[in-house]
């Protein structure tokens, strides 16, 4: 009995100096003086931790700074040209924020278009906007926009409609200008392109 009774004080003391903590030597709080893992280890997995971004990683605990957006893929510079009611071209820049594309000085018309992307395409409707063409401003609509990138192409195509003496909506432009990046850019001169007949 009295063996018995040493085996278990013996037994005791072996779990009282125990020390529970992470006893791998790869995780982050790895702790060296640990004879027993409790399961509390913690890695650090780099990536990117924006479930909105593209390379999105559930895995990762700490952001890398990789996170990279529909929106990316757009931005640049681009060679443009449409045959709308006349033969234009004209240098289009367009910028990214996150999931969103501003087309700057969209279509040479004096305003910017920020729009949202979904991948390799985008689309909108009635968006109200201010056309500047040889000194007049004219309020219209965009009844339609939508494009999508293949490549370094952009092609978009877009409905301008304006409000007639009643006030309704009427078709003024359906255009399909074609853009292409570039590091130069065409430019003309802002007369050359006729938005009001």
């Amino acid at each position: 009995m009295f063996a018995a009774f040493a085996a278990l004080v013996s037994f005791s003391s072996c779990e009282e100096d125990a020390v529970l903590g992470c006893t791998d030597a790869a995780a982050d709080n790895f702790n060296a003086a640990a004879t027993e893992n409790d399961g509390s280890c913690t890695y650090t997995v780099l990536g990117c931790t924006d479930g909105a971004a593209t390379n999105f990683n559930a895995a990762a605990t700490v952001d890398d700074g990789s996170c990279t957006y529909a929106g990316d893929m757009y931005a640049g510079t681009y060679d443009a040209s449409e045959e709308c009611g006349g033969g234009w071209a004209w240098e289009q820049v367009i910028t990214a924020n996150g999931n969103e594309i501003t087309l700057v000085n969209a279509f040479d018309w004096g305003h910017d278009i920020t729009i949202p992307v979904d991948g390799n395409s985008f689309s909108f409707s009635n968006l109200d906007a201010s056309l500047t063409s040889q000194g007049q401003t004219v309020s219209v609509v965009y009844t339609t926009l939508s494009g999508e990138i293949s490549g370094e192409t952009i092609a978009i195509h877009y409905v301008i409609a304006m409000e007639d003496e009643n006030g309704d909506l009427q078709e003024a432009f359906n255009c399909e200008p074609v853009m292409t990046l570039s590091q130069g850019g065409l430019r003309y001169n802002s007369a050359e392109k006729p938005f009001i007949n």
